[in-house]
């Protein structure tokens, strides 16, 4: 049986994982040197995720710059039942993170005249859990600390951002790589309902690498991560440094919180579980080149 093409990656089908000789278990290194996108010159080891990870070679007809790819296993503990959704208030307990995210406790977000990014945050992320459970969704309210390889139908971390000096306006949204084939339709939904719903401008121009390399998508570096065939999206809500992107977050949470849950009951219907977990996952492996040592923490 072979594999089929969705959204730029390939999937293939279900095999015995653990029984495949290049099978590597979960956080021992994959022999592959990967970067945090906020910070290429720190380096790391590629670790496999919760569920174990199989390094596939290229063949010697591949040619020189072929890196071979990486097959992640579906996970074990798919949900089952209702559909499970997680929203995310972005710097919500970062105080309380595990070691390896120790470099997130003092990030604590934007802050502007008296207004925090958290409260904005977690403000949202309660009225989208409202809005559905309503419609029977299981919501999961997660703060910074991801449980470890967590398994959903959606995933949407919240955020509001700041320019320091309150001229930028507007939303923007990212996913992460070497993940599942849907997290474009997912990103696609939400930002559709959103700006339809805010009346914002979709800010293409300052979506960063830190968004796009977000450490909620990294599993192949954090055990505290998504796993990978989990949709996930950040959501830059607005700028808290911009007035009336701080006045529609603080008097109009309700529409920012309806338009982000019509997006995700649009995806959830138009993608079912069968879809999001009915293969393993075949992503590109990390780049080869030469090791180095990492900095100390």
């Amino acid at each position: 049986m072979t594999g089929i093409q969705l959204g730029g990656i390939k999937v293939g089908p279900v095999i015995g994982a653990a029984t495949d000789p290049n099978f590597v278990p979960a956080g021992a290194p994959i022999g592959q040197i990967g970067s945090d996108p906020g910070d290429p010159d720190d380096p790391w080891s590629a670790a496999a995720p919760p569920g174990g990870v199989i390094v596939q070679t290229p063949g010697p007809s591949a040619g020189p710059n072929a890196t071979g790819t990486l097959r992640v296993p579906v996970p074990k503990n798919v949900p089952t039942g209702p559909r499970r959704v997680a929203i995310q208030a972005g710097h919500w307990k970062s105080d309380e993170t595990p070691d390896e995210l120790r470099r997130l406790i003092p990030q604590t977000g934007a802050e502007w005249e008296g207004v925090t990014e958290v409260e904005i945050n977690l403000d949202v992320a309660q009225r989208i859990g409202v809005i559905l459970n309503s419609k029977g969704i299981v919501v999961d309210i997660l703060p910074t600390t991801i449980p470890v390889g967590y398994v959903a139908d959606a995933f949407v971390a919240l955020h509001a951002d700041s320019d320091g000096v309150g001229v930028n306006s507007g939303f923007k949204m990212a996913h992460g790589a070497r993940r599942g084939p849907y997290e474009d339709a997912l990103l696609n939904d939400i930002k559709d309902s959103f700006g339809a719903a805010t009346r914002l401008e979709y800010d293409g121009t300052h979506i960063t690498s830190a968004m796009r390399g977000y450490f909620a998508f990294n599993w192949s570096r954090y055990q505290h991560a998504l796993a990978a065939h989990t949709p996930a999206v950040i959501l830059e809500m607005g700028y808290l440094s911009n007035d009336d992107d701080r006045a529609l977050m603080l008097d109009k949470p309700d529409v920012l919180a309806s338009a982000i849950a019509d997006g995700v009951l649009k995806f959830l219907n138009d993608t079912p579980r069968s879809k999001i977990f009915g293969q393993d996952l075949v992503v590109p492996a990390f780049p080869s080149r030469p090791s180095r040592q990492s900095p100390s923490p």
